[in-house]
């Protein structure tokens, strides 16, 4: 199928469509009197097919097919809206997990639902299967964020360069045949990275996520310790967890439950950090000073 320069043009100029999405804008007030009008936010182009250094072509043939009347196979999912969450005032913490898709995963996704809270998934290429798609596409529907954990979970800085490449790479690639997602995160298997593994994440244009909270979940199999370890996170933190582990899927509810009543907004990793610098490595959000953010707003200061 070929995209001409017009059709190009107007689709990127486009509002909002079965392309993009649409959410509520800002209100903007009438001069005669009547109700405000909402004026809908397109997402930006970057949002929509990758950022201007990285404009995917490829993902743009796929939705233009997607969008005919009867064209054949699954289209690709369309994500919600960008959000837009004040970290700086609001309690968020990222909860994240690793190493799926998993056959317990569509229990992780229909307990977020119920809280209304988004998540980040670090996936790994290789459990990305006919069984599982379902699920990654799931997550971009319902706004998550979707994740690079390499290939097979191998130790990333023990790896050749052209390994490393792979690993990263291979992953990419089917997340977006998938989706038709390209990844702005990874997390490297077991947290180790060094200056290969940065210079490799920079070239992909990933972030490095590692986390300021691990639940140990993957040792301990036990529903109450997980749920209680993930209870005593703190505003700004980034949650390591499994989706693959039954144990963590029980605990879920649970500390869900427990953040809940603390008051925690449950954003991505990206909502949490805002720009993300690639190959840059991330633990979480510096707390913010209350006594300084007050004086800052004081009147005369």
């Amino acid at each position: 199928m070929r995209v001409g320069p017009v059709l190009l043009s107007l689709l990127l100029l486009a509002g909002c469509g079965q392309l993009a999405g649409c959410g509520r804008g800002a209100e903007r007030t009438r001069d005669d009197g009547a109700a405000p009008r909402i004026v809908p936010m397109r997402a930006p182009v970057s949002q929509r097919f990758g950022t201007r250094a990285h404009f995917d072509t490829g993902v743009l043939r796929m939705r233009l097919a997607g969008a005919q009347p009867h064209w054949p196979g699954p289209r690709l999912p369309v994500a919600p809206p960008p959000r837009r969450v004040d970290c700086e005032r609001l309690k968020c913490v990222a909860l994240t997990f690793d190493d799926g898709p998993g056959e317990q995963t569509d229990r992780v996704l229909d307990t977020l639902a119920a809280h209304r809270a988004r998540a980040t998934f670090f996936m790994l290429g290789q459990m990305i299967t006919d069984g599982t798609r379902e699920f990654v596409r799931r997550m971009v529907s319902e706004g998550h964020e979707l994740g690079n954990h390499s290939w097979d979970h191998p130790s990333l800085a023990g790896l050749s360069p052209e390994a490393l490449r792979r690993e990263l790479s291979r992953t990419q690639d089917i997340v977006r045949q998938v989706t038709g997602v390209r990844m702005h995160v990874m997390r490297p298997p077991y947290g180790a990275t060094n200056h290969q593994v940065a210079a490799a994440t920079r070239q992909e244009g990933l972030a490095q996520i590692l986390w300021a909270v691990d639940t140990l979940d993957w040792r301990d199999r036990n529903a109450g310790v997980v749920a209680k370890r993930c209870g005593e996170a703190k505003p700004g933190d980034i949650v390591l967890m499994h989706d693959i582990h039954p144990t963590t899927v029980q605990a879920l509810p649970h500390l869900l439950d427990t953040l809940d009543r603390k008051g925690f907004t449950y954003v991505t990793v990206s909502e949490l950090l805002g720009a993300l610098v690639p190959g840059k490595e991330y633990l979480g959000r510096p707390p913010v000073d209350r006594g300084l953010q007050a004086k800052e707003a004081a009147p005369g200061s």
